[in-house]
């Protein structure tokens, strides 16, 4: 049986409103990037080791587990990490949880951080509402 706690994604959308209230945006933004030196730091390393096959295979564990409805593919040099319903929006979606209203900004600002650090670059593309977003990696 597998452990899944979707519940988390509403505790880190709280935490999210808390940190940009009590630290303003630059507060966030400087939390997010601790996130990614941090939590993320293996991660960055594999990066270095094997490029982008290692974001490929992160990103491919995470929403398989999840069950997430996404695709991912390369476009010439470039990952491409297609998510067609975040199942983490979609989970706080269905409890009626409060969304932070920067949410999403924090994959962006996660995914710029560990990609400068493995010598990698990263964008994201994303509307929160609709729970959707396209994210591209590349050297």
């Amino acid at each position: 049986m597998k452990y899944l706690h979707k519940d988390f994604h509403g505790s880190l959308s709280c935490g999210f409103s808390y940190v940009t209230e009590k630290y303003g945006v630059e507060g966030f933004q400087e939390y997010c990037k601790e996130v990614a030196r941090n939590v993320y730091s293996s991660l960055s390393e594999k990066i270095k080791e094997s490029g982008l096959k290692a974001i490929e295979e992160h990103w491919n564990n995470i929403f398989t587990l999840e069950e997430g409805d996404f695709a991912l593919y390369y476009e010439g040099p470039v990952l491409v990490l297609e998510v067609k319903e975040c199942p983490a929006i979609a989970h706080m979606k269905k409890r009626g949880y409060k969304i932070a209203e920067n949410f999403c900004e924090h994959t962006k600002l996660v995914n710029e951080e560990l990609c400068r650090i493995a010598g990698y670059h990263s964008s994201c593309d994303y509307n929160q509402e609709k729970g959707t977003c396209i994210q591209r990696f590349w050297k």
